[in-house]
C-alpha cells in the first residue's frame, strides 16, 4: 500500500507509511528527522538532535544540544533559566533547588520559593519573592467610622532592590517598615508620608491632603480649628484660638471677653513656692550652724550675720522689682482689656492706637511665628526666676 516494498502483512510495521527501515521493529518505517532513529522508535521524531526520553518528561537526554534534559533520570517540568526537565515542585517553570543549582540575586539561578507557583526571585533577599501583584481594594476607614478607604492589596515585594522595605498598602511609593529606609508615617494615607513632629498629622498641607498639620514642627492635638497645633487644655481647639487655653471646657469667644476657670497650667508648681521654700530651708540651716558654732567663733557668726543683713537687703530689693512687675503687668491687662473693648464695639481705630493687630490681615504662617516668639519672651527668665 505504501510502496516501500515491503509486504504489509505482519511485516510492515508502517503499512501506511514508506519507510526503508528493515530492523524487525521498525520495518518498513521512515524516520521523518534523518537522525538515524526511526519514528516507532524515536521519542522525538520531528526533533534531529533528540530520540531518547529516559523519564518520559518531554525533554530528550541529549543534554548537548538545546532543550537536553538536565536531569535526565528524574521527571521533572522546569524550562527556564537553562534547566529543562528537572522537578519543579509548584510547576511555575523554575526548578526546584538542588545541590549546586541554587537561588541567584539575579534570578538566573534555582526557584528561591519552591513552593509558591508565583514566586521565583527575590533580589534584595528580605524573604519576599519579586513577582509584585496588585489589586485595588476598599475597605472600611477605621479612624473615621463610616467612611471608606482604597488600598492597594497586593503579593509580592513592592521595592524588590530594598531589603528594608516591601509593603506599600496605600500604593504611594514610601514603605510601610517604620525602620526601614524612607519610611511611610502614614501607610494608609496615599497623600501623607511624612509628620516632623510626630504628633500624627503630616506634613503636606496641599489642597486635598489627609488631615494637614497646620504647625508642621511643633506637636499639637488640636483638631477643631486646625490640625497639629498646640491645644494645652486638650479641647480640640488649638491656643491661638481658644480664649481659655488653660479650660477645656470653653472654647469659644474673645480673649480676654470671657471668664476662664483656669487660667494657667494647673500642673505647673508655682515659682514663687518654690523660692519661699528654698529660703524657708535656708534659714533654719543658718540658725540651726548658728546654734553649734556660736560659742565657738564670734567672729564667723558676725560674718554669718552680715550675710543675713545682705540677703535681707537683696529681698528687699527684688519685692521692689516684683511690685514695679506686678504694677506692669496691671498696665498691660487695663490696655488689652481697653482693646477687647473696642474691638467687640467695633471701634478699630482705637483699638490699632493701643497696638491691636486685625488677625484677618495676619497671614496664619505669621500668627504662629508671633505666638512663637511669645512662648519664647515667656521662657526667659527674669531676676525673680535666678534665685
Amino acid at each position: 500500500v505504501d510502496g516501500d516494498g515491503v509486504s504489509e502483512g505482519n511485516s510492515d510495521v508502517c503499512p501506511e507509511t514508506y519507510g526503508e527501515s528493515s530492523s524487525a521493529t521498525s520495518r518498513g518505517c521512515p524516520d521523518s528527522d534523518g537522525d538515524g532513529y526511526t519514528d516507532p522508535e524515536d521519542a522525538f521524531p520531528t526533533q534531529p538532535l533528540q530520540w531518547e526520553d529516559t523519564d518520559g518528561d518531554g525533554y530528550g537526554d541529549n543534554t548537548q544540544f538545546t532543550d537536553g534534559d538536565e536531569c535526565i533520570d528524574v521527571f521533572g517540568k522546569s524550562m527556564y533559566n537553562g534547566r529543562q526537565g528537572c522537578p519543579d515542585t509548584d510547576l511555575d517553570g523554575h526548578g526546584d533547588p538542588d545541590g549546586d543549582w541554587q537561588p541567584k540575586p539575579d534570578c538566573t539561578g534555582a526557584d528561591a520559593f519552591p513552593d509558591d507557583p508565583l514566586q521565583w526571585c527575590d533580589k534584595d533577599g528580605d524573604g519576599v519573592g519579586d513577582n509584585y501583584i496588585v489589586t485595588n481594594k476598599t475597605v472600611i476607614d477605621e479612624e473615621n467610622p463610616g467612611l471608606m478607604i482604597e488600598i492597594c492589596e497586593h503579593i509580592g515585594d513592592a521595592f524588590p532592590n530594598d531589603a528594608t522595605q516591601s509593603s506599600d498598602i496605600d500604593c504611594d511609593g514610601r514603605g510601610d517598615n517604620a525602620t526601614g529606609i524612607s519610611p511611610d508615617a502614614f501607610p494608609l494615607r496615599f497623600s501623607q508620608q511624612d509628620d516632623n513632629d510626630g504628633d500624627g498629622y503630616g506634613n503636606n498641607f496641599t489642597l486635598g491632603a489627609y488631615r494637614p498639620d497646620e504647625c508642621r514642627n511643633e506637636f499639637g492635638t488640636s483638631t477643631t480649628d486646625r490640625f497639629g497645633c498646640p491645644d494645652s487644655d486638650n479641647d480640640g481647639m488649638s491656643d491661638l484660638n481658644d480664649p481659655c487655653e488653660w479650660d477645656p471646657e470653653i472654647t469659644t469667644g474673645i480673649r480676654g471677653q470671657v471668664v476662664c476657670a483656669i487660667t494657667e497650667d494647673p500642673n505647673k508648681v508655682e515659682e514663687d513656692d518654690i523660692a519661699d521654700v528654698k529660703g524657708e530651708d535656708s534659714n533654719t540651716l543658718l540658725f540651726a550652724m548658728g546654734g553649734v558654732v556660736a560659742f565657738m567663733l564670734a567672729s564667723i557668726l558676725v560674718a554669718m550675720l552680715a550675710r543675713q543683713a545682705s540677703r535681707n537687703r537683696l529681698l528687699k530689693e527684688r519685692a521692689v522689682e516684683r511690685k514695679i512687675e506686678s504694677q506692669l503687668m496691671d498696665e498691660e491687662e487695663r490696655r488689652e482689656q481697653w482693646v477687647s473693648y473696642y474691638v467687640a464695639n467695633g471701634e478699630l481705630d482705637k483699638a490699632r492706637e493701643l497696638g491691636w493687630v486685625d488677625p484677618a490681615s495676619v497671614p496664619a504662617w505669621k500668627q504662629h511665628e508671633i505666638q512663637q516668639q511669645e512662648q519664647l519672651q515667656a521662657s526667659i527668665p527674669t531676676m525673680l526666676d535666678l534665685d
